[in-house]
């Protein structure tokens, strides 16, 4: 019962920690601080999601490659060319066309171009402002462009209230026309990315259609009762022939483009050269007609390496494919759809109270993996609701589900280190403190019972020890023994030794077991040189007690050995056996005092590291063939 109601306990506090990050991970996202990263993860979800198609009404007409240095011409083409394809397109049937073509400078042929436009007005042409930008209240004036100026009065704007994007100097087409005009300018996010575009821009207290929104104005025959703005929620074109179009827009009257692929989705496409080839084969001229009857015809360049391409979400892709797939989004209904601000929050809380009761009461190991799979789970539902055209967050998201699980596992594993701390603090008087971690990390269960494996074997001992005990007071003899041991030990943990025992005034260390250490020579050498500063440091503190010094002689070998778990089942010991073992101990007895002696193989691994003399060839009781022993004559 008592666990039952820890559990609960701990379900609670972490509900209640995954609300709190959940909620500030709101307050940032509400901030807009992590809008790019979000966009990011729209983009992929939108080049992942299942093809949809675009309407059937927006026909595309590409200045392509074959069109690019053919017959006619090199681009920009002679106006006359757009003459002809806009006749061509009329008698095809298109209901209206839209030239994502810029006009700007005067040519020989401007009378060509204006003669089919005055005789063929169903067309929106477009312009561009010499700067186009985000901005607050208050805007730049310049004179008056009527022919293509909107009074935002008419839509329901108080334009000193709103900071829609602004356009600076409007660039005119290069006549004065009876067809309607359409600005090209869009603003990029700050990666250079095109993901929304204005549909209207502010001017002089006036507004100015898009391309995209002027050419639906104009195609569906919308006066400005018809229109109403919204900036921060939607556009609405009321009591058109297709009932009411909604289109959401943010506070700057920008439009969140939904991006349905690349250039390839617009089929059937046309270039140039096909318009003019369809004149002379009624084959073509058949097809075309099927495909242009009463459609939104959009022209623009479509040849690779020409200077209007743009980054979007989908890629790289022609300026006037954006323009289209607008007009396509409009005329479909098919807008991408984001969940409001408040109700972005409601649910970041309560998914991360939702995480934080699924993953403090299970131990870390589970949480993780229960965070894994939550995590896993969001992702499918965002991209299944993707393909429904809903934006589910994402990146707020999945921050809530770090932050939070890391916060969770953060204090599962204070609370941890306070249990092992406790466990630690009692045993490791007793224990080798590395065997000890072992075995906190296993739970009490024993490392396995035995291997083989190279280490480094440390042997001291101090020297006259037995000879000065009988002469000494025992208090003396336990307090000096005492300081000596509590100066040494401590090194041992500091370079990564397994403390074996302590033999009266012997001590015993391995390196390289139970953790695998790749520099055991050379760590078992640098705590030998530090045992014997050390040991210097004692005994000018002794000498100041009155106390003779002490001095020890240290041994080091390193070789094959049996490590692991000796004993029964009541008791174990984790040390280590072998011949190295009997070599270190022998070393370590022919070790005069204050000199470190080390064995042939451990001064090959130390190489350079550490300054070391040839002692000489030695025979030890037991090895029946002499064994070259080194002198570590460097202080680290």
């Amino acid at each position: 019962m008592r666990g039952f109601f820890r559990i609960q306990v701990r379900a609670v506090i972490g509900g209640a920690v995954g609300a709190l990050v959940a909620a500030l991970v709101a307050a940032l996202a509400w901030s807009g601080a992590l809008d790019g990263l979000e966009d990011l993860t729209v983009d992929y979800r939108l080049r992942l999601r299942k093809p949809q198609a675009v309407s059937e009404e927006v026909r595309l007409v590409g200045i392509g490659d074959r069109d690019v240095g053919s017959k006619l011409g090199r681009w920009p083409f002679p106006r006359a060319i757009h003459g002809d394809v806009l006749q061509i397109l009329n008698a095809s049937g298109a209901k209206h066309v839209a030239f994502d073509v810029l006009f700007t400078e005067p040519t020989d042929q401007d009378a060509l171009l204006k003669k089919a436009l005055e005789g063929q007005p169903n067309v929106t042409l477009a312009y561009h402002f010499e700067n186009a930008e985000v901005t607050a209240k208050g805007l730049m004036t310049v004179g008056e462009r009527a022919h293509f100026v909107k009074d935002a009065s008419r839509y329901g704007l108080l334009m000193g209230d709103c900071a829609l994007v602004a356009g600076r100097l409007p660039v005119a087409p290069f006549a004065t026309l009876p067809v309607s005009y359409g600005a090209v300018n869009v603003v990029p996010d700050g990666d250079g990315v095109i993901r929304r575009v204005p549909l209207f821009f502010a001017h002089e207290g006036r507004l100015y259609p898009s391309l995209a929104m002027q050419t639906i104005i104009t195609a569906l025959g919308l006066t400005a009762d018809q229109i109403n703005i919204v900036p921060g929620k939607e556009v609405t074109l009321v009591d058109t022939s297709r009932g009411t179009l909604r289109i959401p827009v943010d506070e700057h009257g920008q439009y969140r483009i939904n991006f349905l692929g690349d250039l390839s989705v617009f089929r059937p496409a046309f270039e140039y050269l096909d318009l003019y080839q369809a004149v002379n084969s009624k084959e073509l001229e058949q097809h075309l007609k099927m495909a242009m009857h009463d459609s939104l015809a959009v022209v623009g360049l479509v040849s690779t390496g020409n200077t209007d391409v743009v980054s979007s979400s989908v890629g790289r892709i022609p300026g006037v494919a954006v323009q289209a797939m607008v007009m396509s989004n409009i005329l479909t209904g098919n807008h991408l759809r984001f969940l409001p601000r408040w109700q972005e929050a409601m649910l970041l809380v309560m998914m991360g109270a939702l995480l934080g009761i699924s993953i403090w009461p299970a131990r870390v190991g589970l949480g993780i993996a229960a965070f894994v799979m939550i995590v896993g789970i969001w992702c499918a539902i965002a991209m299944v609701a993707a393909n429904a055209n809903l934006i589910l967050p994402v990146v707020p998201m999945l921050s809530t589900f770090g932050v939070a699980t890391l916060a969770l596992v953060g204090l599962e594993a204070v609370a941890m280190k306070q249990d092992r701390s406790r466990v630690v603090g009692a045993l490791g008087r007793y224990i080798a403190r590395p065997l000890l971690e072992r075995l906190v990390a296993a739970e009490g269960v024993a490392p396995a019972t035995s291997e083989r494996r190279e280490l480094t074997i440390f042997f001291s001992d101090i020297r006259g020890f037995t000879a000065w005990t009988e002469r000494a007071e025992p208090d003396e003899v336990a307090a000096r023994l005492n300081e000596y041991f509590a100066a040494m030990t401590p090194l041992v943990e500091r370079h990564g030794g397994t403390l074996d025992k302590l033999i009266g005034d012997c001590i015993m260390v391995f390196f390289g077991a139970p953790a695998v250490m790749e520099d055991h020579a050379q760590q078992a050498v640098r705590m030998a040189q530090a045992m014997q500063r050390e040991m210097a440091r004692l005994n000018e503190a002794w000498s100041g007690r009155g106390y003779e010094p002490l001095n020890i002689g240290i041994g080091i070998n390193t070789g094959y050995v049996t490590v692991g778990s000796f004993g029964s089942a009541a008791f174990l010991d984790y040390t280590v056996i072998g011949r190295a073992v009997n070599l270190a101990a022998r070393i370590e007895e022919s070790a005069p005092a204050g000199k470190i002696l080390i064995s042939a193989r451990t001064q090959s691994l130390i190489g350079d590291a550490v300054r070391t003399e040839l002692h000489g060839r030695m025979i030890f009781k037991g090895l029946p063939e002499p064994q070259r022993v080194y002198e570590v004559v460097a202080a680290a």
